[in-house]
This record gives C-alpha cells, structure tokens and sequence, in this order.
C-alpha cells in the first residue's frame, strides 16, 4: 500500500479541474475505477494500492 499524500491528492485534483474531467472520464484516462478516484479525492482513503498509485502517478506524469 502506498501513502497518498495531501501535495500528490492537490496535484490530481488540480489537474482533473484543468483538463475539466469528471470522475468517469478520469477513470477511463487512468484505468482506475471512479469510485476509487472519487474517494482519493475527497480524502475518505489515505492509502492506494501500488498499481492504482502507479497509474494516477502516470496520468500526472504525462506532457499534455
């Protein structure tokens, strides 16, 4: 399990409001399901598994 810190959740949340996504259109982007990316969100979780940290961590990562 990997620690979901508050600058990584700001820089996902920044980055969905800018490109103007909605939880499902998020989910099909990063492969993760939107309930998971709706509960990182709004800090109901503090931890991700490896893979679903991996692929948010991707999708930040990527050039626009």
């Amino acid at each position: 399990m990997k620690v979901l810190t508050n600058n990584f959740v700001d820089a996902l949340t920044i980055k969905q409001a800018r490109e103007r996504l909605n939880y499902g259109q998020l989910a099909e982007k990063t492969g993760v399901n939107s309930v998971t990316i709706s509960r990182i969100i709004n800090r109901k979780v503090d931890t991700a598994q490896e893979r679903t940290f991996d692929k948010l961590n991707d999708w930040l990562l990527e050039e626009v």
